[in-house]
């Protein structure tokens, strides 16, 4: 796994997926390989978390810890 920081979150990625984030938007885009969609994070206007996963990621998140987890659901069977 692969730890960005997005805005107070922690972001951990699968090693597969790559994050591109935009600060002053407050949005990041999760991607596998070069134009496969995974998630895309963002906060909206009254400083909500939001996120808009594709069918084929899994997402756990641990508000307590501020950590975010996204892989892909191939390994969703380990859970």
């Amino acid at each position: 796994m692969r730890t960005n920081t997005f805005l107070d979150w922690e972001v951990s990625l699968s090693e597969e997926l790559h994050a591109v984030i935009d600060e002053k938007a407050k949005k990041m885009v999760v991607m596998g390989g070069f134009i496969e969609l995974n998630a895309v994070l963002w906060v909206d206007e009254e400083g909500v978390l939001q996120l808009k996963p594709t069918w084929d990621c899994v997402i756990s998140i641990n508000a307590a810890e501020k950590k975010i987890t996204i892989r892909p659901a191939e390994s969703f069977g380990e859970i």
